[in-house]
């Protein structure tokens, strides 16, 4: 990593870290049936999928829980679908955020109309 800063690499790898951790994947009986089928090994019994463990979050469950924006870390941020680094920078440029009329004004120098309203729904500004 040749020209990062230390700052600049922390960033990075929480960003990955952050990533890693949304999109990991727990193993269960639907998957499992999955992989036998697929080797030809297949049981004759009907598996049913696990429960999901109980700290569902926003994005299993469908609810919406927006953050603070001027107080939310780096991983609540990054959290938001679809956000990346350069949005993590750009959401942060501005804190902290006295309206949501800023919030759409500041944003919407690097996002159309309705990707603003898009993220409007998972924030709060306090």
């Amino acid at each position: 990593m040749i020209g990062f800063t230390p700052a600049r690499r922390a960033l990075i790898c929480s960003t990955l870290i952050a990533v890693a951790a949304c999109t990991a994947k727990t193993e269960n009986q639907t998957d499992t049936a999955s992989v036998t089928g697929d080797t030809g090994m297949a049981s004759s019994t009907t598996t049913t999928p696990t429960p999901a463990a109980s700290g569902t979050t926003a994005s299993t469950t469908g609810a919406i829980v927006p953050i603070n924006i001027n107080t939310a870390t780096d991983a609540e941020i990054l959290a938001i679908p679809g956000m990346g680094p350069r949005m993590l920078r750009e959401f942060k440029e501005y804190r902290p955020y006295t309206s949501i009329e800023q919030f759409r004004r500041e944003i919407g120098k690097y996002v159309d109309k309705t990707e603003v309203a898009r993220l409007e729904q998972y924030i709060v500004i306090k």
